[in-house]
């Protein structure tokens, strides 16, 4: 079944973007992005600016190459556009290395764990392209192998990254504070481009003081093994399907409804929404045979999850609340009762696509808990 086509009422740049999110399926859309990308009315600064914001430089960028579009693009930005993609490329496999160094550190030590979010995705949603943008690299593990994994991350040469922050104390006041996460731990490499090498660690679904979660215990159990492409012999632990899709939508619902993302300029992306319709395309199966729901279900983030999906149906014209037989819920209400922080996203009406693409992000700003006013 064709999917149909994004409209055009954010403008050309926009379009091409929405498109390149989802990912393209079909000569159908592989026509409509290079058609957009050779319009009189394209802007290259704002698509720049917005791919940028939306950490989809690369991904632009092998589009255009890959349509041999090299003299019908300003020479200068093709030539940009040439480096980000190769220096992208360059950064993903010093992570594919560091991922599996880290990996068998954990395993060699006993501990239970998991590769999670960019690392996982880029060799399989995104095709090994080098298109998918990370900034660090992530790992998932039990509450209990806190102190364990600490251990094992200083043996292998890893510091808190706060004590390179311009405010270290404030940092680390707030690592101690949000126990969901180990304090994000960064490793100095003597690499042309990459300097710095950060890990996440985290050890929720959720957040700290979320009011529903789903146990790491039974996430990581019965990991897949996953090729870590380029490292011969290499893999790495990932969650199941079903995991994996609960992790990645209830990571982007925190960053959705929780002020301190907005703040931080690192909230809801285009990305973060394409990541989730290719693990849907990706697992359609095992997603669809009640499992998903009965998980949801059982750890009463049900609500969420559909939130999500509401969001994503109505931006990328998607049926995914049907498709996963979620359509009766999803209730904003509830879960702005349920929420027990008061920095709670208000957007004043705005569509989630609206939100997507405003650059001022800032103007949503927090409401008190319970307010029915919540995003649109």
């Amino acid at each position: 079944m064709t999917r149909p086509l994004p409209d055009q009422s954010l403008g050309v740049e926009w379009t091409i973007l929405e498109l390149l999110a989802r990912g393209i399926v079909d000569d159908l859309e592989r026509q409509m992005v290079r058609d957009l990308l050779l319009a009189d009315t394209l802007n290259w600064g704002e698509l720049l600016e917005q791919a940028l914001r939306h950490k989809m430089l690369p991904m632009l960028a092998h589009q255009i190459i890959s349509a041999g579009l090299r003299f019908d693009v300003p020479m200068s930005i093709y030539m940009h556009l040439e480096s980000v993609l190769e220096w992208n490329r360059c950064q993903i496999e010093v992570f594919r290395r560091e991922t599996v160094r880290v990996a068998q550190g954990l395993a060699e030590r006993g501990i239970q764990f998991v590769v999670t979010k960019g690392m996982t995705f880029e060799s399989t949603l995104y095709e090994s392209l080098g298109t998918r943008h990370m900034n660090d690299i992530d790992f998932m593990v039990t509450p209990k192998d806190r102190e364990a994994v600490l251990s094992v991350m200083q043996e292998l040469g890893f510091r808190p990254f706060f004590e390179w922050a311009k405010d270290a104390r404030r940092e680390e006041i707030s690592s101690r504070l949000n126990r969901d996460h180990l304090p994000k731990l960064a490793r100095e490499i003597d690499q042309p481009g990459t300097r710095i090498i950060n890990v996440d660690v985290a050890n929720s679904l959720t957040w700290t003081k979320s009011p529903f979660d789903v146990p790491v215990e039974e996430a990581l159990e019965e990991p897949v093994e996953q090729p870590v492409p380029g490292t011969p012999g290499g893999s790495v632990p990932c969650f199941r399907p079903i995991y994996q899709f609960l992790f990645t939508v209830l990571h982007l619902f925190r960053e959705a409804w929780l002020q301190k993302f907005v703040d931080f300029g690192s909230d809801v992306s285009l990305m973060k929404f394409g990541d989730v319709i290719r693990l849907l395309d990706r697992n359609r199966n095992e997603l669809t045979d009640g499992g998903l729901l009965r998980t949801t279900e059982a750890h009463s983030v049900t609500h969420a999850v559909a939130w999500v999906l509401r969001q994503l149906d109505e931006t990328f014209h998607t049926h995914t609340l049907q498709l996963l037989a979620l359509e009766k819920h999803g209730d904003e209400r509830l879960l702005g009762s349920q929420m027990q922080s008061s920095g709670y996203v208000r957007t004043s009406g705005q569509s989630m696509r609206e939100r997507l693409q405003s650059k001022d992000r800032g103007s949503a700003r927090p409401v008190a808990p319970g307010h029915s006013a919540l995003l649109g």
